[in-house]
């Protein structure tokens, strides 16, 4: 299933999927930002606060009684983080109006009520409600300071930050607890302000009656005037690899490698990058699984994915922290053995079958026909499932060990708990 696109005014694009194959229209909203530290935790708080209430619905309460209203309409609300882009994210789903009484005027209601959350937040008109503003800064604090208790999140992160501390990537994506405890109400308010009249915003609608749904859009959309130009990654060069290790309280020790690959989205390689990804670890029968996990008994869980508007490649494993010097030697071995061509043509087809599939089962799901397109609309080249399995399906061994012979070590990252009194983390 493809989209029709359209221009809403500056900077706004509608995207359309005309398919009765489910019975609700879905809708998702997506602003773009470039990453950077000063206004990354003021957009982390918006999804919080616009949950709260809005003009017409200034409780939470009224908000679940509308959609409810909505035969058990859907919104929600967060942030995501592609690349170098911060892209906030508002979600709805109702049932499709074709199946309801006065079908069309409740779609309306529903797609303005939709609206109303997301641009028009509860409060004096010049900043959000205080208590909600002072209430979802508490409750965002808890979030960042929880990540530590969640370990495999946490390596995740802290590898990323110390590979990439020098440039955005190496920002999280619900910002940071300092900023966070310097940010004002009325600043914050200018800023969700500017982020929906300045900077770029892709909508996706999903099911029936799109037609409908594309006119009141259409009205609802206030003319813009200049959009922010944003930016894409810059590829770093690898120096010298790193080695760090940081202790926690914890019974295991989690193990991430972070690979600069020089290729992304938009390179020719690019899907080869991805099936000699699928080959090394993104699968049950790929070499980490069968060899770290399997053969070696080395690992709780191992496996590798690729970020593929940045171009970087993370293996992560859960593994016995005396274990970690024979681990990361198999998981080299595993790399160079597909670097060298080690791999079998049974290997090749299968991860080819399987990176096929999992794209094809993205149109089982509403949300995943429109999430799919994510990575295209930060680099501004949309691609149908169909180019992007035949890509897949084109993909040869020669063009696999080419891609990935370019793929150097950047960072090893180990988190694991102490060993005795006095050990502290350190690096090589």
């Amino acid at each position: 299933m493809n989209f029709v696109q359209c221009n809403l005014g500056a900077g706004v694009r509608l995207h359309m999927c005309e398919t009765d194959k489910f019975k609700s229209i879905t809708c998702k909203m997506f602003i773009q930002q470039d990453l950077q530290s000063p206004t990354a935790t003021s957009t982390a708080l918006v999804p919080f606060l616009v949950r709260r209430g809005s003009q017409n619905f200034p409780s939470t309460l009224q908000i679940a009684r509308e959609l409810e209203y909505l035969y058990a309409a859907d919104f929600s609300s967060d942030v995501l983080k592609i690349g170098e882009r911060q892209i906030l994210e508002f979600y709805f789903q109702m049932v499709d109006a074709s199946l309801l009484p006065q079908g069309e005027q409740q779609l309306e209601r529903g797609l303005r009520t939709f609206w109303d959350i997301a641009t028009n937040p509860a409060g004096p008109g010049d900043a959000f409600i205080e208590d909600y503003f002072t209430q979802e800064k508490q409750s965002l604090k808890q979030e960042l300071e929880g990540l530590v208790n969640e370990k495999r999140a946490y390596a995740l992160f802290r590898s990323m930050a110390l590979m990439c501390g020098e440039e955005p990537f190496g920002i999280y994506k619900y910002g940071d607890v300092d900023t966070l405890a310097s940010l004002e109400n009325r600043s914050v308010y200018h800023h969700f302000n500017s982020l929906w009249s300045q900077y770029p915003l892709d909508i996706f609608l999903v099911g029936t009656n799109l037609d409908v749904a594309a006119n009141l859009f259409g009205q609802l959309v206030a003319k813009r005037g200049a959009i922010h130009k944003l930016k894409l990654p810059k590829r770093v060069q690898v120096p010298k690899s790193r080695f760090i290790e940081e202790t926690t309280d914890m019974q295991q020790a989690i193990v991430v490698l972070g690979y600069r690959t020089n290729c992304s989205y938009l390179d020719e390689d690019y899907y080869a990058l991805l099936v000699g990804n699928g080959i090394l670890g993104g699968f049950p029968h790929s070499k980490l699984f069968m060899n770290v996990r399997e053969k070696a008994s080395l690992a709780y869980y191992v496996g590798s994915s690729i970020e593929g508007s940045k171009g970087l490649l993370t293996i992560t494993a859960g593994i016995n922290g005396d274990s970690r010097d024979q681990t990361l030697q198999i998981i080299q071995e595993q790399l160079d053995a597909i670097q060298q061509g080690d791999f079998s043509d049974e290997e090749l087809e299968q991860t080819k079958r399987g990176l096929a599939s999992a794209m094809t089962s993205m149109n089982d799901h509403p949300a995943g026909i429109i999430d799919r397109n994510l990575i295209g609309i930060v680099h501004e080249q949309m691609r149908t499932i169909d180019q992007v399995t035949e890509a897949i399906r084109q993909v040869q061994k020669e063009d696999v060990v080419r891609v990935m012979a370019n793929v150097a070590l950047d960072t090893t990252y180990v988190l694991r708990a102490p060993q005795q009194e006095g050990d502290s983390h350190g690096a090589d």
